[in-house]
């Protein structure tokens, strides 16, 4: 009995020194309860608890009426009274078109800090030259969050087959989001490409793509170049033609150019239609592709063609009117930017409807006049 009333007191007095609280305040039952080990919380957290209770329970009691006053369709008008905040906050949504909008109104100053990448790059292959003129209008046409692409046209210099000019760059209808770009299947077709070459594409992203601290090329853009290349084997070889990124890093944008390699042929072309799409592709790694020499000039003067017609090259806000198998013909012109008008005329359309609403009303005689 002594030992139990020794292990007793030492109980009760650790639980003491541990929750600041007189043993002799305590009741039998929790005496007990603490003996056999039970968590008890001390009387200051109990009356803290308690606290917080009361006060959400004052302010709920204090919380503001809302009265909404609301008319129907039949004239009868509808008094609501409300303390909660149902339907009185406002919803944000990160796609929210008009917030981008604003923002790649400054995608310009990007402009001034371009970044090409030269790490890792083999040096035996072809040089591809990019004008600065159409590559700053390409970025100031973009989209910070929406991928845009081109297809690029070039030349060869006489004086030096390894080297690649590009010339152009072909606006196609597109519709895309952040990871990928759909432009139609056939290809740019015109009297003036007629005398270049093709020379791959080019395309936006959001970021860049980093795996073990190497950039590395989407495997949605592997997939897509390889089914160019198969669907118009005649027009495109799969030698010389490139997929450059332009990343839209902090401030800036990065260039980096790839080449897509035998290997990575192979896996685009059988990956092309897998289940579930590019998220589901097994297999991939960097030796499907291998980046390859660029350089920007100023030396030469490129330009841009666009589709004919007042529709534009971006489909994004009309997307039922864009499918794989359209057709188009190009003009040689400077490209809208990504929310010019003649992108969103659904826009437009609708402040015309509301308009025409408003003039609807019931004629009334001016007595004033």
């Amino acid at each position: 009995i002594k030992v139990e009333v020794a292990l007793k007191d030492l109980i009760l007095g650790d639980y003491g020194k541990k929750n600041n609280v007189n043993v002799s305040s305590l009741t039998q039952s929790e005496i007990r309860d603490i003996i056999l080990g039970m968590e008890i919380t001390p009387p200051s957290v109990q009356r803290q608890q308690v606290a917080e209770i009361e006060a959400q329970a004052r302010e709920q009691s204090q919380l503001t009426a809302t009265t909404t006053k609301t008319t129907n369709v039949h004239g009868e008008q509808i008094v609501v009274t409300t303390t909660t905040q149902y339907e009185a906050a406002t919803f944000h949504s990160k796609t929210d078109w008009r917030v981008r909008a604003i923002s790649a109104t400054n995608l310009h100053l990007r402009t001034k800090h371009i970044y090409v990448s030269s790490e890792d790059i083999s040096e035996d292959g072809l040089t591809f030259v990019l004008p600065k003129n159409v590559l700053s209008k390409f970025i100031t046409i973009a989209d910070l969050r929406t991928q845009i692409a081109g297809y690029l046209y070039g030349v060869t210099p006489a004086d030096n087959d390894q080297v690649r000019e590009v010339r152009c760059i072909v606006m196609v209808p597109q519709v895309g989001n952040h990871q990928s770009v759909t432009l139609p299947k056939k290809l740019p077709d015109d009297d003036v490409l007629k005398e270049m070459e093709p020379l791959g594409w080019i395309h936006t992203q959001p970021n860049e793509l980093i795996q073990n601290g190497m950039q590395i090329l989407p495997a949605a853009d592997v997939i897509m170049h390889a089914g160019i290349t198969t669907d118009n084997p005649e027009v495109w070889k799969g030698q010389d033609e490139i997929v450059i990124t332009s990343s839209f890093t902090q401030g800036s944008c990065s260039l980096t150019a790839y080449k897509i390699t035998d290997a990575g042929f192979e896996w685009g072309k059988k990956n092309r239609n897998v289940a579930g799409g590019v998220a589901n592709a097994q297999g991939y790694s960097s030796n499907c592709f291998e980046k390859v020499q660029m350089l920007l000039s100023d030396r030469f003067k490129g330009f841009f063609m666009v589709p004919e017609g007042g529709l534009g090259w971006n489909y994004n806000f009309q997307g039922v009117r864009h499918s794989a198998g359209m057709d188009y013909t190009l003009r040689m012109d400077a490209p809208a930017r990504f929310y010019a008008e003649c992108h969103r005329p659904q826009h437009f359309l609708t402040f015309v409807q509301m308009e025409e609403e408003q003039e609807d009303g019931a004629d009334l005689e001016n007595f004033l006049e």
